[in-house]
């Protein structure tokens, strides 16, 4: 086995999904409350003989960067933003779905729902509902209870998690909860700004010079397998010209 060609290869594997991801972060540079991504790595080692292991490298899986975006007004009393850790829950057709973009609307019965019309979920998991248009605009505060006029309407849902990290995206700005991540009320720090939006946290000046360094590590190494190639191919010319002699 050609151990150089296939280190050579893990490599550019891997090169290839980091290229990716940068290219998805980049793409979501104006996606609300988008956190960027970075692969994880890890050492696979083979043994390929006596005393001489071969190193690996394989794509393990994402983390994602927790720091939160720039939070930018808009005037809309049912934009949302999370000031600390922490998501908002909805209800989709799925199950409960967990979510930091904070862009919300009505729909006709007067739900708070997301653009594709999740509704918004309050802290016992019901359904948040504004039905009397006449008594004005909701409020909430911070701690997510909302009013309107001296009407409680109830309280936004905020959870954290006890392994952030293993929260499964699944488009649409929102992640599950798989087996083994359990979401918790959040803590008093955690707070909502009413009328707020969370921008992404990607970097676009960080993101394309990881791109432009990328591309370079990957034709380097593609060079470099080049010219292995062409290394065999030239001793077998050699080696078959001396068997013919």
């Amino acid at each position: 086995m050609d151990n150089a060609l296939y280190v050579g290869l893990s490599q550019q594997m891997v090169l290839e999904r980091q290229m990716d991801l940068v290219a998805n972060n980049i793409a979501n540079l104006n996606t609300t409350a988008f956190r960027a991504v970075r692969p994880v790595f890890q050492e696979y080692v083979m043994n390929a003989g006596p005393r001489q292991p071969v190193s690996f490298v394989l794509d393990y899986g994402v983390a994602r960067d927790s720091r939160p975006g720039v939070m930018t007004p808009t005037d809309n009393p049912f934009d949302l933003a999370i000031n600390g850790e922490g998501f908002m829950s909805v209800q989709t057709p799925d199950g409960i779905r967990y979510t930091r973009n904070g862009h919300f609307t009505l729909d006709p019965t007067g739900r708070v729902t997301t653009r594709e019309g999740y509704p918004l979920l309050d802290d016992g998991g019901a359904e948040i509902t504004v039905d009397d248009p006449n008594l004005g605009p909701p409020v909430i505060s911070g701690d997510g209870t909302i009013a309107q006029g001296d009407t409680l309407l109830g309280k936004v849902g905020m959870f954290s998690f006890d392994k952030e990290q293993g929260l499964k995206a699944v488009g649409e700005s929102l992640f599950e909860a798989p087996a083994g991540v359990t979401a918790t009320p959040a803590d008093g720090e955690t707070q909502v700004v009413q009328g707020m939006l969370e921008g992404s946290n990607v970097q676009p000046v960080i993101e394309i010079t990881r791109m432009i360094e990328l591309q370079r590590r990957y034709q380097t190494m593609q060079n470099l397998l080049s010219e292995d190639h062409d290394l065999q191919r030239t001793a077998i010319q050699r080696l078959g010209k001396v068997q013919q002699s």
